[in-house]
């Protein structure tokens, strides 16, 4: 017992223990500031942000205000810099230029899948996506690019209708408000749920289904970006859904082939009607996986865009007006069916959509990382190492004067009257490159490029209108909607994967029958 209690007493208290702690941290810092100043450069890699804090680098300014951050480094830079963040180093290329760099870049020299696999594998499964070698991975993306086709849209149309309808018929008359996020998340859920995943899954979603969903969400957090696997509930829960969801899956699949059910016009069907080039075809945990990767991957952009878009008109009673007035003029009333044609021809509403995505992209930025042992960025010579991340950003690039008049206005005539100078560029022949999924469509030095471009571009764009066009023709018929009162539109909440508006952010409505 001597002895333990001479041990017990030697040891240094809790206090010493914490100034021996806050030593040690002030020492790593002025030795981080010095390292900074006077240590050795190399000129011929992009300039590196000041950061106080080493390990940590830029993460708490770059995680508070993402846009603002960014552009002051690019007041102070130029286009091309590089910052820490959690011990990664991610060089930021801005501009037209930046993004035809990030996005066009070769595949043996830097990876859209070593910057992203570690955290969507655990998400969506294995050998899908990221985590299947890239020729197969742009054979999972034709399939689902066929799956997503004008025959399914034109069915799509009504059933969104539908879902909207249903959605809102017992929300309080005469009028109310609710917050825009959380309304059109559990929306869209319905809507891709019914057009994409199958009437087997719409039919369970609010069982055990909407849980599992809920569980996967939580993995595709910035923590899981930077930590993707830690012993914690969350991440259990996250693994434990992404297994059950496959079994759903699969024997909805085994189900729909044993019983001949295979007039289906999901993306499912079209999924387990698909063959590989060998001539195999897809396994069920490849579908699986596909099918969680298409939801993750539109609802939440299609989520935040609705309700922006929403946000922004019920702040303009003026283009709500003109809304209703185009769908007179064009449909012939509000009360003519809408079909896949007709909201083709809804111009001012994808206007609306186009300028919310230009305002506010739901991915404000978009990573590669170099694999190679260096890439060299041409228009300014810089040299980017091994295990940088390369990093677009549309959203600085989309609200730069350098390409849109007054930038940060909501303005969806800008696309009408093409007074913009972005209009006047020109336009990139990688359009039309076909990586295996048909064209690109875009050229990579677009300075508007809210769904990439590339090799990974999306592949969900007209899919994305088509919902929230459909969903906001329906919504404005049904209501008339503004802003409560004394309030404008929010401000951006960047705390989470996808950029949503800060709360409240509410919407007031008024049934119009």
């Amino acid at each position: 017992m001597a002895v333990i209690s001479t041990l017990v007493t030697s040891l240094p208290s809790l206090s010493h223990l914490a100034l021996y702690a806050f030593l040690a941290l002030g020492v790593s810092v002025i030795l981080n500031i010095l390292n900074q100043l006077f240590g050795p450069k190399n000129t011929k890699a992009p300039p590196v942000v000041f950061s106080w804090i080493p390990f940590m680098g830029n993460a708490v300014e770059f995680g508070v205000s993402p846009i603002k951050f960014l552009q002051s480094c690019q007041k102070k830079y130029g286009d091309i810099f590089t910052f820490y963040m959690v011990g990664r180093r991610v060089t930021v290329l801005l501009g037209a230029d930046g993004n035809q760099f990030v996005f066009n870049s070769k595949q043996n020299l830097s990876s859209a899948a070593e910057a992203y696999n570690h955290m969507t594998k655990y998400v969506f499964g294995p050998e899908v996506v990221y985590d299947a070698p890239h020729s197969v991975f742009l054979e999972q993306k034709r399939f689902i690019k066929a799956g997503l086709n004008s025959d399914c849209f034109r069915q799509h149309v009504p059933m969104i209708v539908d879902e909207v309808v249903d959605f809102f018929k017992d929300f309080k008359k005469p009028s109310g408000t609710f917050d825009a996020y959380h309304t059109f998340g559990s929306l869209i859920i319905c809507t891709a749920s019914r057009c994409l995943m199958g009437k087997e899954i719409r039919a369970n979603l609010d069982k055990s289904v909407a849980q599992l969903y809920y569980d996967l969400d939580q993995g595709f957090q910035p923590i899981n970006f930077i930590f993707p696997n830690l012993p914690l509930p969350s991440y259990r829960k996250r693994d434990a859904a992404c297994k059950k969801m496959a079994e759903v899956y699969s024997g909805i699949i085994q189900r729909r082939r044993r019983e001949n059910d295979n007039t289906n016009s999901d993306l499912l069907q079209a999924l387990m009607d698909a063959n590989y080039k060998d001539g195999s075809p897809l396994p069920d945990h490849h579908i699986a996986g596909m099918m969680i990767a298409v939801l993750f991957g539109g609802q939440h952009t299609s989520a935040t865009t609705t309700a922006w878009t929403l946000l922004e008109l019920a702040a303009r009673p003026d283009l709500l007006r003109a809304l209703r007035e185009e769908q007179i003029a064009k449909l012939g009333s509000l009360k003519t069916d809408l079909t896949f044609e007709n909201v083709k021809e809804l111009t001012l509403l994808e206007n609306c959509v186009r300028e919310t995505l230009r305002l506010h992209p739901p991915i404000f930025q978009m990573m590669r990382k170099v694999i190679a042992d260096s890439v060299t960025f041409e228009k300014t010579g810089h040299e980017i190492p091994k295990g940088n991340f390369l990093c677009a950003v549309p959203g600085v690039t989309q609200v730069d004067e350098t390409y849109f008049n007054d930038p940060l206005t909501y303005n969806p005539m800008r696309w009408v009257d093409l007074t913009d100078p972005v209009h006047a560029m020109e336009a990139g022949d990688d359009a039309n490159v076909d990586y295996g999924f048909g064209a690109v469509g875009i050229s990579s030095k677009s300075p508007f490029l809210p769904f990439g471009a590339g090799r990974h571009r999306c592949i969900g764009e007209q899919f994305g209108y088509l919902q929230i066009k459909t969903i906001i023709a329906t919504m404005i018929r049904l209501f008339d909607l503004e802003l409560e009162e004394g309030k404008s539109v929010p401000k951006s909440d960047y705390t989470s994967m996808v950029v949503v508006p800060e709360k409240p952010a509410n919407i007031k409505y008024t049934w119009r029958e």
